[in-house]
């Protein structure tokens, strides 16, 4: 059987997808407001929050968000296509009718495979000491858990765990200095199952990457403070699946930790999260100087550095 189906052009879609999200719901007559320096939110839309630049939205409490394409469907029930024809202000007929057979495909659910393995580790101990500041140790323990190894391309891959111990997510980070580096997850990667440190105490700690969280560790231990024992996950970006399924791993949790990025993405999922979890869980906020943990980290070791230096260097009496 045929069916009809609306064709936009490229040029059509980008300049709907470049409407500002702020602006349509202003131009509209919609009650937005501004709840902190980060985001906006529309009364009695529950946890429906708009980034402060109008770019995304998001609604972590029903796990939906995207562009403003996607806000016109959701806030005002449209289809893709009649949100689409909303953005640009085009009549129905303004848009040409093609028709295309409609075709079902099975999905197949593909099977989770790790990367093959280098017989070495020299270029990711380069990489995550020399050049991110890491301490050794930390990556040695990590390495023992089988939790970090080196792909047979150099990269360094990080490694999350179901309760049965079953290797089920994956990041990749090449470890070129120079050039274009990579970073992605391993194909089939389910991201609920995090990159971490187990702790013993009721706080988790939340962070978008594994050198984050590795960098986070390594400045406790730079300053010192002792019987740290958070726990520790990466969430393989900003979404929290996989905070999802390690609070429910580990029901004596009390506290939730946000150490994400010190910049826009960071802050707007701070307040996502946060609204889906703070009726359940005290919020805590670890805010990087710099955009990162790593970055304060390497910024540290330079700071120190100099320190070291200076010292011996210092003038003396004849």
């Amino acid at each position: 059987m045929l069916k009809e189906k609306l064709r936009f052009d490229n040029d059509q879609i980008s300049r709907a997808n470049s409407v500002n999200i702020i602006e349509y719901c202003k131009n509209r007559g919609y009650n937005i407001r501004q709840v902190s320096r980060h985001s906006f939110k529309i009364p009695d839309y529950g946890g429906l929050y708009i980034s402060s630049d109008g770019q995304k939205w998001n609604c972590f409490s029903q796990n939906k968000g995207g562009g403003v394409i996607q806000f016109v469907m959701e806030i005002e029930n449209k289809s893709w296509v009649e949100a689409v024809k909303e953005l640009l202000n085009i009549r129905h007929d303004d848009v040409k009718y093609v028709s295309r057979k409609v075709v079902k495909h099975e999905k197949k659910e593909e099977e989770f495979i790790l990367p093959e393995r280098n017989s070495t580790y020299k270029h990711i101990f380069a990489y995550l000491i020399g050049t991110r500041g890491i301490e050794k140790e930390i990556i040695y323990d990590f390495v023992k858990k089988d939790k970090i190894f080196e792909n047979k391309y150099g990269s360094c891959i990080f490694v999350g765990y179901d309760k049965l111990g079953k290797a089920r997510y994956a990041s990749v980070r090449s470890t070129n200095t120079i050039g274009k580096s990579y970073r992605g997850d391993v194909k089939n990667s389910d991201k609920s199952y995090p990159f971490c440190l187990e702790g013993r105490n009721d706080t988790v700690c939340l962070f978008e990457s594994p050198i984050d969280l590795m960098s986070y560790l390594t400045l406790i231990k730079m300053y010192n403070i002792k019987n740290f024992e958070n726990h520790c996950i990466s969430l393989g970006g900003v979404s929290d699946k996989a905070l999802e399924y390690y609070l429910k791993q580990y029901p004596d949790i009390k506290k939730i930790m946000f150490c994400l990025d010190n910049d826009e993405a960071g802050h707007f999922s701070c307040n996502q999260i946060a609204e889906k979890y703070k009726d359940r869980y005290d919020i805590l906020r670890h805010l990087p100087k710099r955009k990162d943990f790593n970055e304060d980290l390497i910024e540290f070791i330079k700071e120190k550095e100099q320190l070291d230096y200076s010292k011996v260097n210092e003038p003396y009496e004849l």
